[in-house]
């Protein structure tokens, strides 16, 4: 498999933040990781949670869950991480929480999830006919709940946390974009993924390898991505994409022009670097509003939820 930037076995110490790099397995070939500690202390992050907190349509499903099992993901989550191999069907997700008593499994087996052990951990299962898997909610350890389309993925995910001697090959682009304390990281081997998924195929189909990040640091949210496209030609189509958008955008008045000043896009050979940013407090006031609107339109709607309908 070729690439122009190649990848990297990257070793955590080069991540910023709580992301563990021993989270993953061996054959991860995309990752996406949510630092929630890092967004509650974050200006954004924080009024973000803020609005969630104190909306006024719930969603039942969440509130009922919160309800009875105890844990609220604005207070408890420390972070979210999913990966998998690219493969149809295939697809890990680690949760790590501060949570305490919590009846979690109480919760799962009520609503009709099978107990079982798989490896010496515990697990409860769902059967996922639609999608011809079985959801697996294992729990390795204190702290940690795992979620898996199937007990093998469990069994090899369980294997591989926190376990120096598994090292998962991370596209090199992460480790340009990694930052200080992201909020917000991913990367992905696309062209292994299209590989390992023949249905995919078409999907961005110029794009080799990515990383991608969101911070906030001094006041300032940032989003920073680096990507190798198939060859220089790719790569230049793709930054003449994003100035178009920026030219749309601009166009549509000056509060748009304004946030798009930042927006850049560059290429080196066939590699793509993009970049934006923003004062995290005029990104709140821009929140605010949004809030405003939003209670407006359901002023109008006759209080009616944008989420249930009713």
């Amino acid at each position: 498999m070729k690439f122009t930037i190649g990848f990297l076995v990257l070793p955590l110490a080069l991540l910023a933040g709580p992301f563990r790099g021993t989270d993953l397995t061996a054959d991860a070939k995309w990752f996406m990781h949510v630092d929630y500690d890092a967004a509650r202390n974050s200006v954004v992050g924080n009024k973000v949670l803020g609005i969630t907190d104190d909306r006024t349509c719930p969603v039942p499903a969440i509130k009922a869950f919160t309800e009875a099992v105890g844990f609220d993901g604005r207070r408890d989550l420390l972070s979210f991480t999913a990966y998998g191999t690219g493969a149809e069907r295939q697809a890990v997700a680690i949760i790590r929480h501060r949570g305490n008593n919590l009846k979690v499994g109480e919760y799962l087996k009520s609503k009709g999830a099978e107990p079982d052990v798989v490896d010496g951990v515990p697990v409860l299962g769902f059967a996922c006919d639609p999608m011809q898997c079985r959801l697996t909610v294992a729990f390795p350890s204190a702290g940690v709940v795992v979620l898996a389309m199937s007990t093998a993925d469990v069994s090899k995910t369980c294997a591989a946390l926190d376990n120096a001697a598994v090292v998962a090959s991370i596209p090199q682009e992460v480790s340009a974009v990694a930052g200080v304390a992201p909020l917000f990281l991913m990367g992905a081997d696309v062209q292994a993924c299209r590989v390992a998924n023949p249905r995919a195929g078409r999907m961005a189909a110029q794009l080799n390898s990515m990383g991608m990040a969101l911070s906030e640091s001094s006041g300032v949210l940032s989003l920073n991505a680096k990507m190798t496209m198939a060859d220089a030609a790719a790569a230049q189509a793709a930054v003449q994409m994003v100035e178009g958008a920026k030219a749309f955008m601009g166009s549509r008045g000056e509060n748009f022009a304004t946030w798009m000043e930042s927006l850049s896009a560059t290429t080196s050979g066939s590699g793509m670097t993009l970049s934006w940013s923003a004062q995290s407090s005029a990104l709140v006031v821009e929140l605010d509003k949004a809030r405003e609107r939003m209670q407006e339109w359901k002023k109008k709607r006759a209080g009616s939820c944008p989420v249930t309908g009713k």
